[in-house]
């Protein structure tokens, strides 16, 4: 069956907010992606902390700052950061659509708390967890983003947004024309040993956000 789009499923989820929200992520990434630089000692996790971070503090700081856009609210600032759209939470993370990781899955109290607020004909829809998913180019600049939706742990809603209208980095042609720049190098990723579980409100989903 052909997964229904997020605003069949909810009406609070309208098109034109998913859009705003979309570009406005890839294009704190690709300031980001732009500013990269391994001759200082850049690598890899470095830049997806950066990245990570920086769209999540550009995204509070529009909402509880600057008041950018009335659609747009923020339900957890950090741990399992969640913003909402018009007051359904959603969350971010750069990866695969069809297949994020199980502990993504799992929402913060708040969200939760804020789902039972959500006024909507279908009551299971309220526990849908959305998500904007962005995939990046062998660059690591964003190639496009998806608004998925899960519920019982399978996607029932996939929207791929259009992204026209993107500024595009001078820089990143430069590197490709003028520099030079050789192919890009897979670095090994860094040991990680395990650790006691922490409470929902200290897990960071930056730490393991590493590109």
């Amino acid at each position: 069956m052909k997964p229904q789009q997020p605003w069949e499923l909810n009406p609070s989820l309208k098109k034109e907010d998913l859009i705003t929200v979309a570009k406005f992520i890839s294009e704190v990434r690709n300031s980001i992606v732009d500013l990269h630089d391994e001759d200082i000692g850049d690598t890899n996790q470095s830049l997806g902390f950066r990245a990570y971070e920086c769209c999540r503090s550009r995204l509070n700081k529009a909402a509880l700052i600057e008041k950018k856009w009335p659609f747009l609210a923020i339900i957890k600032k950090s741990g399992r950061y969640t913003f909402s759209i018009n007051g359904t939470p959603v969350r971010f993370y750069k990866g695969t659509p069809s297949t994020p990781e199980e502990r993504r899955l799992i929402p913060c109290a708040q969200a939760v708390k804020q789902m039972s607020f959500i006024e909507i004909t279908e009551s299971k829809n309220k526990n849908i967890i959305w998500f904007f998913v962005v995939e990046v180019d062998q660059f690591k600049y964003t190639e496009s983003v998806t608004f998925v939706g899960y519920l019982d742990g399978q996607q029932i809603s996939s929207y791929e947004i259009p992204l026209d209208g993107l500024v595009p980095l001078l820089s990143s042609v430069d590197s490709l024309e003028t520099n030079k720049t050789s192919e890009p190098v897979s670095l090994p990723k860094p040991k990680v040993s395990a650790k006691k579980a922490k409470r929902d409100d200290a897990l960071p989903d930056s730490a393991v956000n590493d590109e």
